[in-house]
C-alpha cells in the first residue's frame, strides 16, 4: 500500500476515533470528516486496487497484476464484461491463482465448475441440484453442478459416465448381498473436515449427496437417514429434506433385485413386449417411455368410459347395461384406473427397480382392461348402429299405426335389442355386420313405402299445373259471382275451394332426401297425420267433375225459384232491361257466358222475397237422434217435422227455402 492510501486510512481512523469520544456538534463534524475520508479511500481502492497491494506467497511478494499476468481476472472470477470487479472477488481470484497448484496436487480430480461456488453458496447449489434430479426446475446453477460432476449426457441425467459416481458404485459393489455401506466408508475426516475420497477428488459431503441422489434416480442405491429411506420413487421427498440432514446419512444400500416376473406381467398387461422388462435392467429409457405413453392413453380411455357409465349407454331407446352390471363395471374400472395412475410415478428405470406390485396383483387388472374394451366396443357398436336406429324410430312415428312396415320394424327391434344386450351374442364376429344389414334393409323398405305414400298424397308437376288452372277456372268465377245471392248455398262453394286449396303439390323429393331424413324436407308430409284414402290426383279429377255439378245445381236452383209464383210477381216489378236479362236466363235455362252486375242485381231483387233457412248436416242429425235410436218411421218423420217447424217458426212458409249446407 503506498503513502497516499496509508494517509487516507490513518485520517479515516483518526476521525472515527475522535467521533467516538466527542459529543454534540463536534461528533457530527468528526463523523462527516470520517465519511469524507472513507469516500476518498473507497475511490482510491477502486482505482488502484490492482496495483496498490502486494500478495506474498511462499516467500514471493508480487502485485495482484503480476500474479494474474497472462490470465483474465474477469474470466477467473466469473464476472461479466459489464460488471465492476470488487475487492473481495479480486482477492479470491488472486488467491485461487496462488493456491491453484497446491490444490491441484491435493485434489487432482476435483470438478471444475462453470459458475462460482464458494463455501457460502455450496449448500444452496447442492439443494438446487437435488430438486433438478427430482424432476423440478433445472436452474443454471444446478446444470453447472450436474455438468461439473459429469452426471449429464446431453440433457439426460446419466451417472454411469461420471468418474465421481463410479467411485461410490465400486465401493457399493464390493459389498455382499444384503450388506450396507456406512457413511464412514464413503466420507472421511481430514483434520476435522469431511471429504469423499480426499486423496483424489476430495469432494465435500454436499457433492457426495448430489452423487448419491443421481444413483438413487438410476435405481443403483437406497439412501438411509435416521428414521427414513430414499429410493427412486421418493426423490421429491429427498429434495425436500434439509441438506445437512442428508449429509449426515447413516448408510447406503443396494435396492432389491429387479422384479422381472411382475414387470413382464405389467408390460404384457398393457400390450407391450414382455422382453422390455429385461431392457430396463440395462438402464434403457425406451421401455419406460413406452410404458408411460400407454398408461396415459389407457387412463384417458378409462375416464371417458366412466363418463359413459355415469350418463348411461342407450341404444334404440333402451339401456344396454343393467344397474347391477353397471355397479360391477364401475368397481372394477375404478380399481384398474387407480392402479394405472400409481404407475405414473415410475418415470425412470431406477424407479421401476422399486416396483411395489407382484405379478398376481398386476394380472388381477386384466378383468378391468377387458371391461374397458367391452364397453368401448359396445359404445362403438351403439354409435355405428345408432344413427340408423334413430332414423327408424323417427320413421315409426311418421307412418300410420296400422301400416305393415311398423310390424316388421317392431319385430326387428325386439330381435336386435335381445341380441345386443347379450354379451355373448353381441361379441360374435358377424353380429355388427348382420345387424347393420337388417337395419339398412328396413330403412330402404321405409324409403320406398314413404315415396309411394308421398306420391299418392301430393300432386306432381302436371297435376300442380292442372290445379292452378282449376283455381282460375271460369266456372269457379261464375259460382263466386252468383254466391252473393242470399239464396245460394255458399258453404258448398267454400268447401269446394278449401278442398281444392288443400291439395298439396311436391315434386322435389328424392331418395337422397329420405336417406338423410325420414320426412320430406320440402313439404313435411307425415302419413300418420294426413289421410291418403283418396289419391291427390284422383281428388283433383273428382273436384273438376264436381265443379260442373255445382254450376248445374246452382243454375237449377235459380231456375226453380224463379218459376215460383212468389218470385214471378217480383219479376214483373223489374225495369224492362233487367227483366229482359232474367227472362233470357229462364228461356235459355243456362247462365250467360258473361255475368255482369246488372244480371246479378236483378236476380237478387227478384229472389229477395224468399227467406233462406240454412240447415247444417250435424244439426239435422242431432235433431233426428234426439229421441234415441232406433226409431219407427212415424217417430223419425215427426222428429223431422218438429225440426222444420222450429226452423221456420215465425216465417211465412211459402217464402221459406231450405238450403242444406
Amino acid at each position: 500500500m503506498d503513502e497516499t492510501s496509508r494517509t487516507a486510512l490513518r485520517s479515516y481512523a483518526a476521525a472515527l476515533d475522535l467521533a467516538s469520544t466527542a459529543s454534540g456538534h463536534a461528533k457530527s463534524t468528526y463523523e462527516s470528516k470520517a465519511s469524507h475520508f472513507l469516500r476518498d479511500l473507497v475511490q482510491w481502492l477502486q482505482k488502484n486496487m490492482i496495483t496498490a497491494f502486494e500478495v506474498t506467497y511462499q516467500g514471493r511478494a508480487k502485485t495482484m497484476t503480476e500474479w494474474a499476468k497472462g490470465t483474465s481476472i474477469r474470466e477467473l472470477s466469473g464476472i461479466g464484461s459489464h460488471e465492476r470487479i470488487n475487492f473481495h472477488d479480486l482477492v479470491n481470484t488472486v488467491a485461487g491463482i496462488c493456491l491453484g497448484a497446491h490444490f491441484q496436487d491435493q485434489a487432482p480430480e476435483y470438478p471444475a465448475f462453470s459458475v462460482l461456488i464458494t463455501g457460502a453458496n455450496r449448500a444452496q447449489a447442492a439443494q438446487d441440484t437435488l430438486r433438478a434430479i427430482a424432476g423440478q426446475i433445472r436452474t443454471r446453477q444446478a446444470t453447472a453442478v450436474l455438468d461439473a460432476l459429469e452426471l449429464l449426457d446431453g440433457e439426460r441425467l446419466d451417472p454411469y459416465k461420471s468418474r465421481y459416481a463410479k467411485l461410490i458404485l465400486e465401493i457399493t459393489k464390493k459389498k455382499g448381498h444384503g450388506q450396507v455401506v456406512n457413511r464412514s466408508e464413503l466420507i472421511q475426516d481430514v483434520l476435522g473436515v469431511d471429504y469423499l475420497a480426499p486423496q483424489t477428488v476430495r469432494l465435500e459431503p454436499e457433492w457426495a449427496v448430489v452423487l448419491l441422489a443421481a444413483l438413487i434416480y438410476s435405481g443403483e442405491v437406497v439412501l438411509a437417514i435416521p428414521g427414513k429411506k430414499f429410493d427412486a420413487t421418493s426423490l421429491p421427498q429427498l429434495a425436500g429434506t434439509a441438506l445437512n440432514e442428508l449429509a449426515q446419512f447413516k448408510h447406503i444400500e443396494r435396492p432389491k433385485d429387479w422384479n422381472i416376473p411382475a414387470l413382464k406381467a405389467l408390460f404384457e398387461l398393457l400390450g407391450l413386449t414382455p422382453g422390455m422388462a429385461q431392457q430396463l435392467t440395462q438402464a434403457n429409457e425406451e421401455p419406460v417411455q413406452q410404458l408411460q405413453k400407454v398408461v396415459t392413453e389407457t387412463v384417458n380411455r378409462l375416464v371417458l368410459v366412466q363418463q359413459i357409465l355415469q350418463n348411461g349407454l342407450f341404444f334404440w331407446g333402451r339401456s344396454l347395461l343393467a344397474e347391477n352390471e353397471v355397479q360391477k363395471l364401475r368397481s372394477s374400472l375404478d380399481g384398474t384406473k387407480t392402479f394405472l395412475e400409481s404407475l405414473q410415478a415410475y418415470t425412470s428405470p431406477g424407479k421401476l427397480k422399486n416396483f411395489r406390485y407382484d405379478a398376481p396383483e398386476v394380472t388381477g387388472h386384466r378383468e378391468g382392461l377387458r371391461f374397458l374394451k367391452e364397453i368401448e366396443s359396445l359404445q362403438e357398436l351403439a354409435a355405428d348402429l345408432g344413427a340408423t336406429a334413430s332414423y327408424l324410430s323417427t320413421a315409426e312415428a311418421v307412418l300410420p299405426a296400422e301400416h305393415e312396415w311398423l310390424n316388421k320394424m317392431k319385430s326387428a327391434r325386439e330381435e336386435v335389442l335381445g341380441q345386443i344386450v347379450d354379451p355373448a351374442k353381441r361379441s360374435a364376429s358377424a353380429f355388427r355386420q348382420h345387424t347393420q344389414r337388417k337395419l339398412t334393409d328396413l330403412k330402404k323398405a321405409y324409403v320406398q313405402t314413404y315415396l309411394a305414400l308421398h306420391s299418392k298424397a301430393r300432386l306432381g308437376v302436371n297435376e300442380d299445373k292442372r290445379k292452378a288452372r282449376l283455381m282460375g277456372d271460369d266456372r269457379l268465377k261464375v259460382l263466386q259471382k252468383v254466391s252473393i245471392i242470399d239464396l245460394m248455398p255458399r258453404q258448398h262453394l267454400t268447401d269446394f275451394q278449401n278442398r281444392l286449396a288443400g291439395l298439396k303439390s311436391c315434386f322435389a323429393l328424392t331418395v337422397q332426401d329420405l336417406d338423410a331424413s325420414p320426412v320430406c324436407p320440402h313439404c313435411g308430409y307425415k302419413p300418420a297425420v294426413e289421410s291418403t284414402a283418396v289419391p291427390a290426383v284422383a281428388m283433383l279429377s273428382s273436384l273438376d267433375g264436381e265443379l260442373d255439378k255445382l254450376v248445374d245445381g246452382w243454375t237449377q236452383t235459380l231456375l226453380t225459384n224463379l218459376n215460383d209464383p212468389t218470385t214471378k210477381g217480383n219479376l214483373a216489378l223489374l225495369k224492362p232491361e233487367p227483366r229482359k236479362l232474367v227472362n233470357g236466363f229462364i228461356k235459355k235455362r243456362g247462365l250467360p257466358d258473361e255475368l255482369n252486375q246488372d244480371f246479378i242485381h236483378a236476380l237478387k231483387e227478384v229472389l229477395s222475397g224468399l227467406t233462406k233457412v240454412s240447415v247444417k248436416v250435424e244439426d239435422l242429425r242431432a235433431a233426428l237422434l234426439a229421441g234415441g235410436s232406433p226409431a219407427t218411421p212415424a217417430e223419425m218423420k215427426k222428429r223431422f217435422e218438429d225440426y222444420l217447424d222450429q226452423l221456420t217458426k215465425g216465417k211465412e212458409s211459402g217464402k221459406v227455402r231450405i238450403v242444406l249446407e
